[in-house]
């Protein structure tokens, strides 16, 4: 039956009416359940607080609430977009003592509770990095129990250079159990290893005590490495990093130790142990020095020869002498080496529960290039015990825990509680990121997760309450901590403006990577125009980062307080720094590259900044339609 034409287009109208209608009731209801496509204020931010006493520790807060707009007074502006290092992680020592303790002390369900405690980010605090002693170490049990020992010992006046007697037997008995549960509840714990002593054998004294490694031991000495390496993978132990010798500046009393100069240090690394590793396929990083913060010079020779250069992944730093932007200052000669902290004891002679030194050093450690933040014995008794007990082995350490030797009882020392304030939220993999410090005794870091989450560590080493704002991009909120407190702030979603990606506000120097020379403003001649042929960082090679609004930034010379200006009103004009006002071609995207130097795109024409070092001396333009080598640049802070 077919239906008149009249009524067909009256049933086709009334149809199309019907979808139309339908079509619009869609996408109203879209309007209102989708997603908005605008970022909006008002993310939550979780808060977690350790008082100084610990009678409050990681204790969850209330909720905060970001805000639009700018915080005031004390400001700590985080920018996600300037990225620094990646973290490896946070942790102790599993020494000797330690693990034996945690064996042998405790049962089997206090055990498990501790180091659930230990490395479980959920239950715990989720310590995920390990710094274990290779042989013997001066927090290992006194003889006759044990007292020093290697991998290939040997009886006096015999030598075993093919280390047929290597054996790690004596770390099955309850080290090797220990580390197991460890990655057994924390998969991503990183495990790196020290000797405080190669064996006796192949030193000048002949003892795990004192002297010098003896040139026809490096061979042997660089595979007794390989075999550590080999042995513990064995047991499902993989070792992440190795460093040649636990603090080679300072031959100790009454426990292991050994004097290995940066240069003995350096020709070690290039002749044998990089290659040796190399030749067994071992991955493993090499960390050079592993020792105090006031000797530069010692991880600088090492980095500067070009092969053990190319074996070494960074520097092991401790914090017994020195300060800690001795780290920043390796890491600018050397910025595409990283940096770990790697002993950092806590103890009696801190006058203190252990929690404003391991706060100050997270922080510290943390933004001054540091991978890792790393205390010393994990566990100990309340007595410090047990430990050699000869010499100048440390009688008054403090472990991370403490377990009472009779019933098993754990202490949480501070310097559990402050490790946790960032272990426990700070994933491996995060990035940290821009964070500015704060003042009146406010210290901070921040970091950014893998998952997008941001991270912000506050302390008050103050004396008394102090508050601030925290600025995330167009969004606030404001805080009060109390005198010798650390609170954790965690949150998720993305930054809305302020956001160049650059060290907006800090003070920098830039190196043309091609031929590692400094970008320089050459005050000392008239109008000179900008160059990279400067070998050392004075005033007109130091720029002050400047937010230039919708992503952008310029630089102002602190030479003579005028911009870095591309100059697009005259054709292929080199870059020069003599403009007192911000416009179009004094506009720079800061755009960081792969392998971690930055390029710079003028705003004005859309090219690239260049070092042109295919000339001789020649001025830097923005002249380059892509970025190749000289157009790269490293930077870092003054």
């Amino acid at each position: 039956m077919y239906w008149s034409t009249p009524v067909r287009a009256r049933s086709l109208r009334a149809l199309n009416i019907a979808v139309i209608c339908t079509v619009l009731l869609y996408s109203i209801v879209a309007l209102f359940f989708s997603s908005p496509q605008v970022h909006a204020a008002g993310e939550t931010v979780n808060v977690w607080l350790t008082s100084g006493d610990l009678s409050t520790h990681l204790a969850p807060q209330a909720n905060l609430t970001f805000a639009n707009g700018n915080g005031s007074g004390n400001v700590i502006n985080v920018n996600e977009n300037q990225t620094y290092q990646q973290m490896d992680g946070f942790g102790a020592s599993l020494t000797d003592s330690s693990a034996w303790l945690v064996y042998n002390k405790m049962s089997s369900s206090q055990r498990s509770t501790l180091m659930n405690n230990l490395f479980n980010s959920s239950s715990g605090i989720g310590l995920n990095f390990l710094r274990q002693p290779i042989g013997a170490s001066d927090l290992t049990r006194p003889a006759p129990a044990v007292g020093e020992y290697s991998y290939d010992d040997m009886p006096a006046g015999q030598t075993d250079p093919s280390l047929a007697n290597f054996s790690i037997s004596h770390d099955n008995a309850y080290i090797i159990p220990v580390l197991k549960q460890a990655l057994q509840i924390n998969p991503s714990i990183k495990i790196m290893g020290t000797p405080w002593s190669p064996p006796g054998w192949m030193k000048s004294s002949g003892s795990m005590e004192g002297g010098t490694l003896n040139a026809s031991a490096y061979s042997a000495y660089a595979n007794y490495f390989v075999k550590y390496v080999q042995a513990y993978q064995a047991q499902g132990l993989p070792i992440y990093a190795i460093t040649p010798q636990n603090e080679p500046l300072y031959v100790p009393n009454g426990y292991p130790g050994m004097s290995f100069p940066a240069d003995q240090q350096t020709n070690f690394i290039k002749n044998n142990l990089g290659p040796a590793f190399a030749q067994n396929g071992i991955t493993t990083k090499i960390l050079g020095y592993d020792h105090n913060w006031d000797q530069t010079g010692y991880p600088t020779t090492i980095l500067s020869d070009s092969t053990a250069n190319s074996y070494t992944a960074g520097t092991a730093w401790h914090c017994y002498g020195g300060s800690v932007d001795a780290q920043t200052t390796v890491h600018n000669s050397y910025p595409n080496k990283d940096t770990w902290e790697t002993e950092c004891s806590g103890g009696a002679w801190e006058n203190s529960n252990g929690f404003p030194n391991t706060m100050s050093l997270l922080i510290g450690v943390v933004r001054n290039w540091g991978k890792s933040v790393v205390r010393w014995g994990m566990v100990l008794d309340p007595n410090g015990q047990p430990n050699l007990g000869t010499g100048a082995a440390c009688s008054t350490c403090r472990g991370v825990v403490s377990v009472d030797q009779n019933n098993g009882n754990v202490t949480y020392n501070g310097d559990y509680y402050g490790l946790g304030q960032a272990s426990k939220f700070v994933t491996p993999g995060a990035y940290h990121i821009d964070s500015s410090a704060g003042s009146n005794g406010i210290q901070d870091v921040a970091f950014k997760n893998p998952d997008g989450t941001k991270v912000l560590v506050a302390y008050n080493s103050g004396s008394s309450s102090q508050s601030f704002s925290v600025q995330w991009g167009g969004e606030s909120f404001a805080y009060t901590l109390p005198a010798g407190a650390a609170a954790t702030f965690k949150w998720s979603g993305t930054q809305s403006g302020g956001g160049s990606g650059a060290p907006v506000g800090k003070t920098i120097w830039l190196r043309a990577t091609n031929n590692n020379n400094y970008v320089s403003t050459r005050i000392d001649q008239t109008n000179s125009p900008l160059n990279a042929s400067a070998t050392q960082v004075q005033a007109w090679e130091e720029f002050d980062v400047i937010d230039a609004g919708n992503g952008q930034i310029a630089l102002l010379a602190h030479a003579n307080n005028d911009y870095v200006s591309a100059r697009t009103d005259q054709s292929n004009t080199p870059l020069d720094a003599m403009v007192n006002q911000l416009q179009g071609w004094e506009k720079f995207t800061w755009l960081p590259q792969s392998d971690g130097t930055v390029a710079l795109q003028s705003q004005a024409n859309g090219n690239y900044v260049s070092a042109r070092t295919d000339q001789s001396n020649t001025p830097l333009d923005a002249n380059v339609t892509q970025i190749q080598g000289w157009e790269k640049f490293t930077w870092g802070q003054v």
